[in-house]
């Protein structure tokens, strides 16, 4: 497997600021994690993925947008410094572009390849949004043993408004071409990434991986992620959180699928919940960063989760933010 250590990234000084970090009843600096130096090892077949804090107990693999790139990350790996990170450009994006056709099922093995060959025991927590959320949820369906619990965002069977925008994905690859190339300010507004994280050079690996072939795969891919799929999901019986940006995903939606999980569970699967963070944008790993992985680790370490986490329950009624 290609692999890339965390001595060259450029966020490295971002993890001093969490010198330490209360994880469930047992506190742990983040000093007492090194970061290994890895060789280039890849293969013409393999994903590109940079592995970080390699002697923290815990893996957390992180799974991007469609069209996006590990760098997606950058924000939020130093806010997780306390477990081991595992952190992939997908295929054919990035790093990672020898590896196609882009498919849910191709990711997923490979996914899976280095979690048994790279995490702790083989098992990893999966952090997927967006693509990466199908993606994780299809290496739950494929190789449930590498899985040890969820946290997913924006990833459920498209309804509504994105299944008109799903249907057209020529339209959709050229509005997000044409927004691409403006000026940045018309981008950062109409995305919601927010300015003190803005990364020019994961715009400029977007831009790259934006080919109008990737895109439509990833579109038929998403359109065909069913309630079936979910009900597969499932029956696998892991922990899952499915969270709702509030701004633009549907939130009714991923209540119901939140329910659904619950409901198949008849060990861990039952503690399955849906959530919704009402001023989210859709990848608001980019707008929230530290509230994202505050999330994260109080969903591995079972502990009650940030209060802008609002619980979608059956039966409650949560109002969130929906268009501006």
């Amino acid at each position: 497997m290609r692999r890339a250590s965390s001595s060259t990234t450029n966020y490295s000084r971002r993890t001093v600021r969490d010198a330490t970090l209360p994880i469930g009843e047992r506190t742990m600096s983040t000093s007492s994690w090194t970061t290994a130096s890895q060789p280039d090892t890849a293969s013409s077949e393999s994903l590109f993925f940079t592995s970080l804090n390699p002697l923290a107990p815990i893996t957390i693999v992180l799974l991007h947008v469609g069209m996006s790139s590990h760098l997606e990350w950058s924000h939020t790996w130093p806010k997780l410094s306390e477990y081991h990170l595992l952190i992939p450009d997908l295929p054919q994006h990035s790093r990672s572009r020898h590896v196609k056709p882009f498919s849910f099922g191709l990711a997923a093995d490979h996914i899976a390849q280095i979690i048994k060959e790279n995490a702790h025991d083989g098992r990893a927590h999966m952090v997927g949004l967006s693509t990466g959320g199908f993606i994780a949820m299809e290496v739950i369906k494929r190789h449930p043993d590498v899985v040890a619990s969820a946290f997913l965002s924006g990833a459920t069977p498209l309804k509504d408004m994105w299944k008109s925008i799903n249907s057209q994905p020529k339209l959709a690859f050229l509005g997000l071409s044409v927004l691409l190339h403006s000026p940045k300010g018309l981008l950062y507004k109409a995305t919601g990434w927010a300015p003190e994280f803005q990364n020019e050079e994961l715009l400029k690996e977007i831009k790259r991986n934006n080919t109008a072939r990737l895109y439509e795969t990833i579109a038929r891919e998403t359109g065909n992620w069913s309630r079936s799929d979910m009900v597969e999901v499932g029956k696998m019986d892991k922990r899952i959180a499915l969270v709702a940006a509030g701004k633009q995903d549907n939130v009714e939606g991923m209540r119901d699928m939140g329910q659904l999980l619950e409901s198949l569970g008849s060990n861990a699967g039952r503690d399955s919940r849906a959530f919704v963070v009402p001023d989210a944008i859709h990848a608001w790993n980019l707008q929230f960063p530290l509230l994202f992985a505050r999330g994260v680790r109080a969903w591995i370490e079972k502990a009650p989760l940030p209060e802008a986490f609002e619980p979608l329950e059956k039966g409650i009624m949560l109002e969130a933010s929906s268009s501006s």
